[in-house]
């Protein structure tokens, strides 16, 4: 009887269990496959010439009406909302090139859920769009609606699975999608960026690693004068705690309603940044306070500087949707062992795995399926500025693969670099490689 026993629980860990791969970057499958992607889509892509440049905009209230698990915390397992203390909204533009229809969109959301970009596939071309000319994002406040997550895993961030907040989300982006073409006109185009790092820390490992201290500022504006502002920073939107049980959009939505008072701006969006390993760095006697002072900085850092940002005639529009190859799913127990992907896999829901980069002009804007690391941004910027372009790279692109972190911290046993680290080691030098190399493609 113990010689069965025995023998079970061998099987068991063996069915369950495995070694983690620590195969170098350049050594790797999924990065040769990466590699010859990349030729092929340098030599196929052309980028025209714009015919003209019209921009429209516009905001969906999407609050729900019913009740719905509150998105964000773990530590909340699965508790409803309690009220409104501030609606949730989904901001959209529209860029028509004159060969082309390109959108932005980004939600009052942790993330846009992956079941909601497989929902759009379906209604995209309905409105005569394909998710290749959609960019998405959230403002990754942790105080939005969940229910999106139909898996065990996505229980613990989002609640219980509801199938009508996917559909009520995807129905949303179609309705301001639809709205902005409504809107669209002439537009100018510029871009500024301003040094906030008194406001974000590096939450992962302090003064030993680096941050993104940027707001960037993308100001599109009309013949007419009127201006919408998509904005975007590194600092996660957790001023507020677990505790917290009503909907608010944390301090983005303070930020953006403010800046939707100064004369002539009719929207702002917020694009939540490379959050990675940041977090917001504020005093404040309560969470209040504290979202006050956070957005009147940032919105004082725009005030001050929104006039004077040089716009310019969009000459070229282009867009990329890059299947990512990855590794298998790494999900660790310890630095060698990790679970099998199998069992992953079935704890989690499919997500697809993509870069988005928007081309508008001299501005590039990149997309990413994960809580991407503030500490890789400085080699993308720098790229990017030597090619005569600017960058705003977000999170929350419609899918989700966890947290990619700078390589030298892989091994720390933490919640970002250990438990939320799914697809094993070097993916931050691989990310700023697949970035770089997209970029140049669309410029």
């Amino acid at each position: 009887m113990t010689s069965i026993i025995i023998t079970t629980i061998i099987s068991l860990l063996l069915s369950t269990i495995t070694f983690t791969d620590n195969t170098l970057l350049e050594d790797s499958n999924y990065f040769k496959s990466a590699e010859k992607i990349i030729d092929s889509l340098s030599t196929n892509i052309q980028i025209n010439n714009a015919k003209y440049f019209k921009a429209g905009w516009a905001k969906v209230n999407i609050t729900p009406s019913y009740k719905l698990p509150l998105g964000g915390y773990g530590a909340r397992k699965g508790a409803y909302v309690s009220e409104v203390l501030d609606s949730v909204w989904a901001r959209g533009f529209v860029f028509d090139d004159g060969f082309n229809k390109y959108a932005i969109i980004t939600l009052d959301a942790l993330i846009v859920p992956p079941a909601v970009t497989k929902k759009l596939q379906y209604l995209l071309p309905e409105i005569g769009y394909d998710l290749s000319k959609i960019y998405l994002s959230a403002t990754h406040t942790h105080c939005s609606m969940g229910g999106w997550a139909d898996s065990w895993l996505g229980y613990q961030f989002a609640g219980e699975f509801d199938q009508q907040i996917v559909d009520d989300l995807a129905n949303s982006i179609i309705v301001t999608i639809k709205n902005a073409e409504k809107k669209l006109s002439n537009a100018k185009v510029g871009f500024g960026s301003y040094d906030a790092g008194q406001f974000v820390r590096n939450r992962l490992v302090g003064d030993k690693g680096t941050t993104d201290p940027w707001f960037r500022l993308i100001k599109i504006q009309k013949e007419d004068g009127s201006i919408g502002l998509i904005t975007s920073f590194a600092a996660h939107a957790t001023v507020f705690s677990h505790r917290q049980m009503k909907y608010s959009r944390d301090y983005p939505g303070v930020l953006v309603d403010s800046l939707e008072h100064i004369n002539k701006i009719e929207i702002a969006a917020f694009c939540a940044g490379a959050v990675g390993s940041h977090s917001p760095n504020v005093n404040g006697s309560d969470s209040y306070e504290k979202i006050s002072n956070l957005s009147s900085g940032l919105y004082s850092l725009a005030r001050e500087n929104i006039d004077s940002i040089q716009l310019k005639s969009v000459n070229s529009m282009g867009s990329l949707l890059f299947d990512i190859p990855l590794r298998e799913p790494h999900f660790r127990i310890s630095q060698k062992l990790r679970i099998r992907p199998w069992l992953f896999n079935s704890l989690t829901e499919q997500s697809k795995s993509y870069l988005s980069i928007l081309k508008i002009g001299d501005i590039i804007l990149t997309g990413t399926p994960c809580d991407f690391s503030g500490e890789l941004i400085n080699n993308i910027e720098t790229n990017a500025n030597r090619l005569n372009h600017n960058i705003m790279v977000t999170s929350f692109n419609g899918g989700y693969i966890g947290y990619i972190t700078n390589d030298k911290w892989y091994n720390i046993k933490g919640y970002e670099t250990f438990t939320m680290n799914w697809f094993g080691p070097y993916n931050g030098s691989y990310f700023i490689y697949l970035i770089n190399n997209l970029m140049e493609i669309l410029i």
